[in-house]
């Protein structure tokens, strides 16, 4: 029995006693003349039956204290967590299964030995700096820290430390509950170097990287988003993203969408592909980008989350691409000098229009034109002047004609003009007439004032079915009217100087 449960059953007993003998004394003298022998009886009697209810309500509490010993015992015993016991000054008196299981020691190796010897060697004085935390009475929860197994292994515990008080309340060890959190560590470290490794990603990153909560709140901005649009993060993180990055005109449509998104967890936009949209710098200028947007469900609320890439260069890259392209289709097509259809546009016009004329039954006219002594003013006044020439008078044949009508230049001094639905003999003349007189007029030059001097000849689609019979019909026409006009060429060149 414990020292202080013998004091306490000798105080009860002795209490016991004193009030039951002051009780039959009482008694006694009320009831009567008392006799000795009765007096004696009277107080056994009663001190006995005291003593042994007493006892009886002592041997009872022995046995509830030592049933829950007993579960207290069988609970540490079978306990998933580590239950060590030390004394104040660190060294180990109790060891349960767990605590070999969990550090490799058995009962029998540890016991005894101080709890140093399962701390890192770079960490010894660490109990030690606890120990007098614990004797004042203060209670450590949840402490994570490193411990060494008996095999030399580094293992991660989350440790509850906690005093040992006697029945007088007094400090007399210390309770150590710990519990294996090695793996649970290590899914927390991975998943921590994973974030930082994604947070120096996303820092890095080329692209702006944009996130907003369900009620279009900016929640993450990266430093290429400050770039693109000008913006701090900290200026812009917290307000809605339609006040930061939409132009006034465009927030109703992204009210819309973004309204659209919420209800159906869809986003519209987010086929796979960036598409291209167009933002708003802090400035208040455009800034075109192409954006690749995801949605995810943080916590039961939906995230959106935007890559951003501004495009302005590559849209300025592409549009001279384009032109350049456009200026290459042109060239095929074109003739360099006059930038007039060359022969192979001629001629796929007017492959269509001979189509066209089996369907409607129209006809359709073609005249070929050449400048009289065209090599002499080449020679006389060179090839620059000889070009300003030829400029010159595309110029004029492109102003005679309708819009509909194609004026080609088939090379040197030669011209074609295909002309729909012209095929009566009296507005041929009237197109001859008008060309010429628009085309013989004196040009001023660097050098000199030249009079040019037109051959024409022509030739109809109804007597000539396809497109080279056509052009040489009219080429052959044309050669009838040179010879036939040779006695009107002054000076033998076709051309006058004044």
């Amino acid at each position: 029995m414990e020292p202080f449960d013998r004091a306490w059953l000798f105080l009860s007993v002795l209490l016991a006693l004193v009030v039951l003998a002051t009780v039959d004394v009482v008694w006694l003298l009320a009831s009567g003349p008392v006799r000795a022998p009765e007096v004696l009886f009277t107080a056994i009697v009663g001190v006995g039956g005291t003593v042994i209810v007493l006892l009886a309500a002592h041997h009872l509490r022995q046995r509830r204290t030592a049933s829950a010993s007993a579960r207290l015992a069988a609970i540490v015993q079978w306990c998933d967590d580590a239950v060590i016991g030390l004394s104040l000054d660190g060294v180990i008196d109790s060891w349960n299964p767990s605590a070999e299981r969990i550090f490799g020691y058995r009962a029998e190796e540890i016991i005894g030995r101080h709890g140093s010897l399962l701390l890192p060697e770079d960490e010894p004085d660490r109990a030690m700096g606890l120990l007098p935390r614990i004797a004042d009475g203060e209670v450590l929860l949840n402490q994570e820290n490193s411990y060494v197994r008996k095999d030399g292994r580094l293992i991660e515990i989350s440790a509850s430390v906690s005093p040992v008080r006697d029945r007088t309340g007094a400090v007399v060890g210390v309770a150590v509950v710990g519990r294996d959190i090695t793996a649970q560590a290590a899914e927390h470290r991975m998943l921590l170097e994973q974030r930082q490794r994604l947070a120096r990603i996303i820092e890095t990153a080329g692209d702006a990287l944009v996130s907003m909560d369900s009620d279009g709140v900016i929640t993450e901005w990266n430093a290429a988003a400050e770039r693109t649009f000008g913006w701090p993060a900290g200026q812009v993180i917290g307000r809605p993203l339609r006040d930061v990055l939409i132009q006034p005109q465009d927030r109703a449509a992204h009210d819309a969408g973004f309204a659209r998104l919420l209800r159906t967890r869809v986003p519209t936009l987010a086929t796979g592909d960036p598409i291209r949209v167009v933002a708003r710098h802090r400035d208040g200028r455009d800034v075109p980008v192409e954006m690749k947007l995801w949605i995810t469900e943080h916590n039961g609320r939906m995230e959106a989350n935007a890559f951003l890439r501004d495009i302005t260069a590559q849209q300025q890259m592409e549009a001279e691409r384009s032109r350049y392209e456009a200026r290459l289709a042109h060239m095929a097509t074109h003739d360099t000098l006059t930038d007039l259809p060359n022969r192979a546009l001629l001629m796929d016009r007017l492959t269509m229009a001979l189509n066209r004329t089996r369907r409607t039954g129209k006809t359709i006219t073609v005249l070929y034109l050449d400048l009289d002594g065209f090599k002499e003013v080449n020679d006389t006044y060179g090839h620059a002047m000889g070009d300003a020439l030829l400029t010159t008078v595309a110029s004029r044949l492109r102003q005679s004609v309708r819009p509909s009508d194609t004026v080609a230049r088939l090379g040197g001094d030669e011209f074609v003009i295909l002309c729909d639905d012209q095929a009566k003999p009296e507005d041929v003349t009237t197109i001859v007439s008008r060309l010429t007189s628009a085309v013989c007029r004196p040009v001023a030059l660097a050098s000199a004032v030249l009079v040019p001097r037109l051959s024409i000849g022509h030739a109809n689609s109804g007597d000539h079915p396809t497109a080279d019979e056509l052009i040489q019909a009219a080429d052959a026409a044309m050669y009838a009217d040179k010879r036939g006009r040779r006695d009107v060429v002054r000076a033998g060149a076709g051309l006058n100087d004044r």
